[in-house]
């Protein structure tokens, strides 16, 4: 008798459950969907960030992008870096609206989604290993953030995002940085170019991005030497 009563049970539960995770876990999952920058480009699934500053969670965590102090003399475990403030951010379309804000921050006054996007160029050196992008940004708006992007494009094909990340509503308040989930991509400028974007979610001071810094390794080139001939 009690067994019938039991697999009844384990039946009700399972479909508590299984309701728990379409409704909460499909939201959960679809904040980490990120819009591509390009309409036909290659959409990234966005990964939680490493690194969120304000977040408690990480109050005792160094951010992975950054180089400890104690690190071992080691170029192949050291990494390099390139930034950009807001300020030298210019609209990728002509009618993208912006205005800088002062200390590096700018932000969008016109243009609809893609429309809103502020981009420059990425330049790092062949081979290098991009690793970490972080997002710098003043956030005080609850309902929106500021989002950030590596783009890698071809000359006549789809783009790709190659990492996204940005500012956490939940921590929203003022300025921060972000910094993303770890990449590995390979620098080949012979076949591609680079782009850093900033992409601010509304057009209005509450959401400005203040800069981009991308962390990678340099490439490493082996020295050789020869001895010295003399006459």
């Amino acid at each position: 008798m009690k067994k019938p009563i039991i697999t009844q049970y384990i039946k009700i539960v399972l479909v508590i459950g299984l309701a728990f995770l379409l409704l909460f876990g499909g939201n959960a999952l679809a904040q980490f969907i990120s819009t591509a920058t390009e309409p036909g480009g290659e959409v990234i699934d966005e990964m939680p960030p490493s690194y969120v500053s304000g977040d408690p969670a990480y109050l005792n965590i160094l951010p992975p992008d950054e180089n400890p102090t104690n690190e071992v003399n080691n170029p192949a475990a050291t990494f390099s870096y390139y930034q950009v403030a807001g300020a030298t951010l210019r609209g990728r379309n002509s009618t993208t609206g912006y205005v800088y804000d002062g200390v590096g921050c700018s932000n969008t006054t016109s243009g609809v989604d893609q429309g809103r996007i502020l981009n420059t160029e990425l330049i790092i050196p062949d081979n290098a290993v991009i690793k970490y992008l972080r997002v710098y940004y003043r956030d005080t708006n609850p309902s929106n953030g500021v989002e950030g992007y590596i783009t890698r494009y071809q000359p006549g094909t789809a783009t790709v995002d190659l990492v996204h990340t940005g500012s956490s509503d939940a921590f929203q308040g003022g300025y921060g940085f972000v910094v993303s989930a770890q990449i590995t991509e390979t620098v080949n400028n012979t076949l591609y170019a680079y782009t850093l974007i900033g992409w601010p979610d509304e057009n209005n001071a509450a959401n400005q991005i203040c800069g981009l810094r991308v962390a990678y390794y340099a490439p490493f080139h082996a020295n050789i030497f020869m001895p010295v001939v003399r006459r």
